[in-house]
């Protein structure tokens, strides 16, 4: 049976070697150049939002521009193997009418479907780990250029969620593939639910681990010191590039909230009305003058800002991959028990 499967599939497995080689090389070649590249540029030292990076952050991101549309076409590797690999695998038995053959021998359907689910399994699951684990290794130094390792077309394609993704799509193939016995529409099935269920996790998958909350008290008055700026200037200077932030809320004494990206300026000249910045020639506003910070001191004296964000910090990265993954291998192991009691209790026919 094992080499009757080999014998089926051989085609198939020989056009994702060639992509597994191809994908690998290329990886590997991205991630050299990504470090030195990286490493000229003294990112390794970059630790805060608002250290003296920036510019580096800048160069390196127009640098390796292209590579967001390449990780974002890595998602749908899974996907593909379940529409074009498993979906195929119990309907062309049946619209071929071979399974009457295949069945009424000395092997059984039951011994049928788990050794090809085995060796298939098996072999892509290798393929998406390999893939997953180098991409995770090949981004890494670009992590801080493309806002994180929780960027959704990034976190998709490194780790251990590839793996999962990949079972949990050959495992829907083939449950179609058992339960409708018509390939085009097991197919169709196969990407419509796959997007159904995968697409909803980039937005709760926030949830699969506790946040960090961090709260912090900002006197007003010290506003008018510093360079006009964002609000969230305040609390992104103690995260990292990549912790994930989940919610940020900013209110004063009052409890006015304002937008995170509002300026500094905009708070105080709530109470100052008349206070107006210098602008350079490029219009960003300058700090004020002390003429402008004394008058205005004693109004705004006593008044606090409170801003609060909810994280995810980068370390939490692997804990919420392995919980995405036992979601989905479980949904994967019931998907193959239904492909495999659907087709064990099926006489030919």
């Amino acid at each position: 049976m094992i080499w009757t499967t080999w014998r089926q599939h051989r085609a198939e497995a020989a056009v994702w070697a060639v992509i597994l080689a191809g994908l690998v090389a290329a990886m590997l070649a991205v991630g050299s150049i990504a470090r030195s590249r990286a490493s000229a540029l003294g990112l390794p030292g970059c630790t805060t939002r608002d250290g003296n990076c920036n510019d580096a952050l800048d160069a390196l991101h127009r640098a390796f521009h292209t590579i967001p549309p390449f990780t974002a076409a890595l998602i749908a590797i899974p996907l593909l193997a379940g529409m074009f690999w498993t979906a195929p695998l119990v309907s062309r038995e049946y619209e071929a009418g071979t399974h009457r053959l295949a069945w009424t021998q000395t092997v059984s359907p039951l011994r049928w479907i788990t050794v090809k689910i085995v060796l298939i399994f098996g072999a892509l699951a290798g393929l998406a780990l390999i893939l997953g684990l180098l991409a995770a290794w090949t981004l890494d130094p670009l992590t801080a250029a493309f806002g994180g390792r929780y960027n959704s077309t990034w976190y998709d394609t490194q780790g251990i969620v590839p793996v999962a993704c990949m079972l949990f799509a050959l495992a829907l193939g083939v449950a179609a593939s058992a339960l409708i016995r018509r390939t085009i529409p097991a197919m169709a099935v196969t990407l419509i639910v796959y997007a159904a269920v995968r697409i909803p996790i980039h937005w709760i998958r926030g949830n699969f681990w506790p946040a960090v909350t961090h709260t912090y008290n900002v006197d007003v008055a010290t506003l008018l010191q510093r360079r006009i700026g964002p609000l969230q200037d305040g609390y992104l200077s103690t995260l990292t590039p990549g912790d994930w932030i989940q919610t940020a809320t900013i209110t004063d004494s009052t409890g006015h909230r304002y937008v995170p990206n509002e300026l500094s300026f905009d708070v105080f000249s709530r109470y100052c009305p008349s206070v107006r910045p210098a602008a350079t020639a490029g219009g960003d506003p300058q700090p004020l003058d002390p003429a402008t910070i004394a008058a205005c001191k004693p109004k705004v004296a006593g008044l606090t800002l409170h801003e609060t964000v909810t994280y995810q910090p980068a370390a939490h990265f692997w804990p919420i991959q392995t919980v995405e993954t036992v979601i989905f291998v479980a949904l994967a192991a019931l998907l193959v028990i239904v492909a495999v009691l659907t087709v064990a209790r099926r006489r030919p026919s």
